[in-house]
């Protein structure tokens, strides 16, 4: 049998046993609680990383066709988002080519003689030719630059003695100076046909075998600027007065710093200026929406709808783009609602440019169960996908903007417009890079106003710029037939 001694020895040895047991299970209590903690922070970073790994490979794959970028930061070549629509290159059956055609009076005749028979010898000047064959080649003059010299009479009256002069023209200033038709082709060829002031000065030179410095070039494009710049307000004036007021901007270097150029525009004038902001103190200064009472087209950008004496429309050519991208991105819900779209745009073609009342409800009731079903699809994903997320709300937000052009007909479709008109803008920085100063940017996009304008009227560019660098106005040359 145990003695107490030893019985007590035993209870105390349990009893540590039991105590240290229990350490050991606070302890693993602890450590577990720890490793579930760094479990979840790691899943959460997980998740995290997800996301980002996501975004970026999102990012990694925009371009012109599938965001807002615009064609010229593409890194590589992009399919066009144009349909194939399964016609040959070249002139299709039935079209009516045009080609040259010979003209009733030619500016010169060469008559090629018969003088000698070369069977016998004999003498056939005097022989009337029994037929005539003729054929025209149209061809580029000889060109070179021209001196007119202008003389102002100076008289004095021989009754009052008062001395009496004629006067010359507006555009003759100096002594000695060039003309407006080669201020115009400076003009011309340096903002409408993008070519550098170096170039410029080479080709007038190969042409016209007449040297011209860069620098006198540079002073040409800028007394075209300051002939052409009055006339902005007619345009100004006119896009106040339109239904429809497209609205954009793009980015341009200026003297290596990021500017922006902002268009306001319809089918028949184009209004540019550069700024150094984008937001909306570059809209105010530039004046035109602030004053703007009609209806504005334009992309998501947050500036726009803060002119609110305007009504709104949005570009749905932007939400195809995006959409694009979600596709690209694994969501099926985007594939059906870039069906609808096109499909609503087709139903308002059809009709003329506007639903019934009736068949505008019904678009919109469809229009609305999409973007539910897509908002709740997305709100059930892991990790949340934020942007698309975003779009889906912008869309159920903004549905009136999204979904007035199924009833107004002076309401497009998208705002193609504008980015037309900005187009050439990218065009110009691929080439140069940056412009040097503030108002060589300003002359192009004055420049530039006022071709697309009168391209638009169908007006010759070339005539037209003559006419305005000799002092008529644009009223005046779009007026004319």
């Amino acid at each position: 049998m145990l003695t107490v001694q030893q019985a007590v020895f035993t209870v105390e040895s349990l009893i540590s046993k039991v105590q240290q047991q229990k350490q050991l299970i606070h302890q693993l209590v602890q450590e577990n609680e720890h490793l579930r903690h760094e479990i979840k922070q790691l899943r959460k970073e997980n998740e995290q990383l997800k996301y980002r790994v996501q975004e970026l490979e999102a990012r990694t794959k925009k371009n012109s066709s599938n965001s807002h970028l615009p064609p010229s930061s593409d890194r590589f070549h992009t399919h066009s988002s144009r349909q194939p629509s399964g016609n040959k290159p070249g002139g299709q059956e039935g079209h009516q080519g045009t080609t040259l055609h010979q003209v009733e009076h030619p500016h010169h005749r060469v008559v090629h003689r018969v003088n000698a028979c070369q069977g016998c010898g004999a003498s056939l000047c005097e022989v009337k030719p029994f037929k005539v064959d003729v054929r025209q080649v149209f061809d580029l003059p000889p060109v070179t630059i021209e001196v007119t010299q202008h003389e102002r009479e100076v008289k004095s009256c021989p009754h009052c003695r008062c001395v009496q002069q004629a006067e010359f023209p507006s555009y003759v200033t100096n002594h000695v100076q060039y003309g407006p038709r080669l201020t115009a082709l400076a003009v011309y060829l340096h903002h409408i046909q993008l070519i550098p002031y170096k170039r410029l000065s080479d080709t007038i030179e190969a042409l016209y075998q007449h040297s011209v410095s860069t620098g006198t070039l540079a002073n040409m494009v800028k007394r075209g600027r300051q002939a052409l710049e009055s006339n902005m307000d007619i345009i100004e004036d006119a896009l106040l007065d339109s239904d429809i007021l497209h609205v954009d901007e793009t980015s341009l270097r200026i003297n290596g710093k990021l500017a922006w150029v902002h268009v306001a525009c319809t089918s028949r004038y184009t209004y540019l200026a550069s700024h150094a902001s984008r937001g909306k103190k570059a809209t105010d200064d530039i004046g035109i929406l602030p004053r703007y009472q009609g209806t504005m087209m334009h992309d998501a950008f947050g500036t726009y709808p803060k002119y609110m004496q305007a009504t709104h429309v949005l570009c749905h050519a932007d939400h195809l783009r995006e959409l694009k991208g979600f596709i690209e991105q694994g969501h099926t819900w985007a594939s059906r609602m870039t069906t609808f779209l096109l499909a609503a745009k087709q139903a308002v073609e059809v009709h003329h440019g506007a639903l019934s009342e009736k068949e505008a409800k019904r678009w919109e009731r469809v229009y609305d169960r999409m973007l539910e079903r897509a908002q709740h699809r997305l709100e059930t994903m892991t990790p949340l996908p934020k942007k698309a997320l975003a779009f889906v709300r912008r869309l159920q937000k903004r549905k009136e903007e999204a979904l007035r052009f199924l009833r107004e007909v002076h309401v497009p479709f998208d705002n193609n417009q504008a980015e037309r008109d900005l187009r050439m803008v990218k065009v110009k920085e691929n080439i140069s890079g940056t412009f040097r100063e503030e108002t060589f940017a300003q002359s192009f996009c004055i420049t530039r106003s006022i071709v697309s304008t009168l391209t638009k009227h169908e007006k010759n560019v070339w005539d037209s710029l003559c006419l305005l660098l000799t002092g008529d106005t644009l009223d005046c040359v779009l007026s004319t037939t």
